[in-house]
């Protein structure tokens, strides 16, 4: 990029240019990756608290001895924080406050931290905590040819769950390797069009794929008896229309607009397939992945003294799930955010698109603590501790009919 694009750029779209030149797209990236660790050791340590054996859900070297695996998850996420903020300040004070030195000769630090990251986790080497690296990477590997392992299913489906979460990052990571190979500097605006206006979506489409192949797994593995795997199927399957409508709006001319798939026809199709999924999908946290009983009716239910829970309570306030649900709810539909005019900044302009990042990223932490919590409970037997917990006290309220 030359000193006349650059300028061009930040007279045209000031905020964007700016924001680019100062948070360029690598940084993004691994900055919602390193929070993704830090919440996951947050949570190990916290269900850790609560007596749930999180590592034996996941199958994680049982016999191994030694510190606690969350100590080793901020382990590394520490390590991983020192990296970028390294190379995060370097670009800062390098760029001296200049979007036009940004978008210029400093490429190299952002790229360098985008590749040094994932390095971590392929170095050979016994520091840095391998065992757990390795077994991340097996994961990746077989969930990303849509594997299912029979002994590690639910530490497999976690983290092709997260993967759905992280579809814009996915997609940024595509618009970033574009705009390298196209000799554009990645500390300029994105260009989300990169190598053609459908190939950001098909990418952004793999994560549901994924899903979609583990639950038809389940299913066959059942004899075709488990109807549920089918469902949740249907419920990963329900991307795919918000996915396509939404790059055939972007390369659809506004000159079709008398047309039978006009701009006008587009986005009312593209409205009710969001709210079809994001119903669905809602439904399905609370009831399904949660076990929450308030969609169900049912005389038994009637009879909790936490209306809409279930009898088993392992978190110390029944008010955490009502306000998980209220948050999975609200964050389920930040896609609305896009339907104002008032509100644009969140399609619009990169802050916005990094914004709901963000929020899918704490919807599906917010999520994270009660789906493990309910795999505990109905791997025990509707919350029965191991003999070796349960003398040791727990925050486990179970309910009295």
């Amino acid at each position: 990029m030359d000193q006349q694009q650059a300028v061009e750029q930040v007279v045209e779209q000031p905020v964007d240019a700016l924001f680019s030149a100062y948070f360029p797209l690598p940084y993004r990236a691994v900055s919602t990756f390193i929070i993704g660790v830090w919440a996951w050791a947050i949570t190990l340590q916290y269900l850790t608290k609560l007596h749930i054996d999180v590592e034996s859900l996941l199958r994680f070297n049982q016999q191994r001895s030694g510190p606690p695996l969350y100590r080793s998850v901020y382990e590394v996420a520490g390590i991983l924080t020192i990296v970028y903020a390294i190379s995060a300040t370097c670009f800062w004070m390098a760029s001296n406050g200049s979007a036009y030195l940004a978008f210029l000769g400093l490429d190299i630090l952002a790229l360098s931290c985008f590749v040094a990251v994932p390095a971590i986790f392929f170095y050979p080497g016994i520091a840095f905590h391998r065992p757990g690296r390795y077994r991340f990477l097996r994961t990746m590997r077989r969930i990303m040819f849509g594997g299912l392992d029979r002994d590690t299913r639910f530490a497999d489906t976690l983290v092709a769950d997260a993967l759905t979460s992280y579809t814009k990052v996915i997609g940024d990571m595509w618009v970033m390797t574009c705009m390298v190979l196209s000799h554009k500097s990645v500390a300029s605006i994105p260009d989300r069009t990169c190598g053609g206006k459908f190939v950001v979506p098909t990418i952004i489409a793999i994560p549901y794929l994924i899903r979609l192949r583990q639950c038809l797994t389940d299913y066959l593995r059942s004899g075709a008896r488990d109807t549920t795997h089918l469902l949740n199927a249907v419920k990963y399957t329900t991307t795919f229309p918000v996915i396509i409508l939404s790059a055939v709006q972007r390369s659809h001319s506004e000159s079709d607009n008398g047309s039978f798939l006009g701009a006008l026809t587009l986005y009312n199709l593209w409205v009710l397939c969001m709210i079809v999924n994001s119903l669905y999908s809602f439904y399905w946290d609370v009831t399904k992945d949660w076990d929450l009983t308030m969609f169900k009716i049912s005389s038994k239910n009637a009879n909790l003294p936490h209306k809409g829970l279930r009898s088993i309570l392992y978190f110390p306030s029944p008010y955490i799930y009502y306000a998980a649900v209220f948050v999975d709810f609200i964050l389920r539909f930040t896609w609305s955010l896009k339907v104002s005019p008032h509100l644009y900044f969140f399609n619009e302009q990169e802050g916005g698109v990094f914004a709901l990042e963000m929020m899918e990223l704490l919807r599906r932490w917010v999520w994270l603590f009660l789906r493990i919590e309910t795999e505990w409970i109905r791997t025990t037997g509707s919350g029965r501790l191991p003999v070796a917990m349960s003398e040791a006290g727990t925050g486990l309220h179970e309910a009295k009919d």
